[in-house]
């Protein structure tokens, strides 16, 4: 989005928003970015056992086979990243707008682009690493 703004000369634009609208877009932003975390919390639990569980197996299928006096390559190894919260990016910046004296409350395209579109420079990558536990994948 960024890219786009720059080609339309917008990059530097501002505006004025209502800060009570304002902060209610970003609770609700807030919101939602929480029940995002805590389903992938759940898939991702759910996927890290499936694959440990297939890891014991493995395991002990190779200390059968080392028993038996075989020599084989052992390549155990389970790597996952765990579901990460932004939720204390969107605590600072609604505590920010509490606390303001001003009505009105001036935003880059880039504040607006965060604040209001929801669209944070993490939430991309965020939001693709995320969907392989929403879904079940992996």
């Amino acid at each position: 989005m960024a890219a786009t703004f720059k080609r339309m000369g917008w990059e530097d634009r501002e505006v004025k928003v209502r800060r009570d609208e304002l902060l209610s877009v970003l609770r609700k932003n807030r919101e939602q970015h929480i029940q995002d975390f805590k389903a992938a919390c759940i898939g991702y639990r759910e996927v890290a056992l499936q694959r440990i569980e297939e890891s014991f197996q493995e395991a002990r299928e190779v200390v059968n086979r080392l028993k038996e006096g075989q020599t084989i390559a052992v390549g155990l190894r389970i790597s996952m990243s765990a579901p990460v919260s932004y939720e204390k990016a969107y605590d600072q910046i609604i505590r920010m707008m509490e606390m303001s004296v001003d009505t009105e409350i001036e935003l880059t395209a880039s504040q607006f682009a965060c604040f209001v579109m929801d669209d944070w420079e993490w939430k991309e990558e965020w939001a693709s690493s995320n969907a392989q536990y929403i879904r079940g994948g992996g």
